[in-house]
């Protein structure tokens, strides 16, 4: 298969991976959010009450309340802030790597994606960590941001724009290349970015 042929093919298929994706709902997203709450809550036990899946969005309840428009405790406010982030914000990934790597007809293609949607999960969850870290930073301010564990502002904002903007179509883009190695799509994909030397 020429790159011509590959990139015709990932246009052709990324409609149905989109389709599919959006049809699964939170199907694709569970083992993330999973690993998101598991990290928020056992890290950060002091500022996070609660974190999990709900449908399509990835719910975290925080040990901070409203009392009078001033932030205080949960317990002192009586009643809890609660964050709801939409996973499709990190989970686009998913079918994006899909089209590339279903398109480009490796071997062991099933073997592949699994390994890749497993480096995603990763990815994804890192990612909703670092959204509901932001939001906490942005609703809680200081007595988030002195909580024991929790990073400077500055490496949480940073984080958030490359876990949003930059992570879910840069990791697909990587994963597939690093298991497109030694095919021949590889060869032809290699000898177009090589400059070629004078005879």
């Amino acid at each position: 298969m020429g790159f011509r042929q590959q990139i015709l093919m990932t246009l052709v298929l990324m409609p149905i991976t989109f389709a599919l994706w959006y049809a699964a709902g939170s199907l694709l997203v569970g083992p993330a959010a999973w690993m998101a709450g598991a990290v928020l809550s056992g890290l950060y036990s002091s500022v996070i009450a609660s974190a999990g899946l709900s449908d399509t969005l990835f719910v975290v309840s925080a040990e901070f309340g409203s009392l009078n428009g001033t932030i205080v405790s949960a317990q002192q406010a009586g009643n809890e802030l609660v964050f709801e982030i939409n996973t499709r914000l990190v989970s686009y990934s998913i079918p994006f790597y899909a089209a590339l790597l279903w398109s480009s007809k490796l071997s062991t293609a099933m073997n592949r994606f699994a390994l890749g949607l497993f480096v995603l999960w990763i990815a994804m969850a890192i990612g909703l960590i670092v959204i509901a870290m932001k939001e906490l930073m942005l609703a809680v301010g200081t007595p988030f941001l002195e909580a024991t564990g929790v990073p400077p502002a500055p490496l949480i904002a940073l984080s958030y724009q490359f876990s949003v903007l930059v992570a879910p179509t840069l990791m697909p883009v990587l994963l597939w290349l690093i298991q497109l190695r030694g095919t021949p799509l590889w060869v032809s994909l290699q000898s177009r970015l090589t400059p070629k030397t004078a005879e």
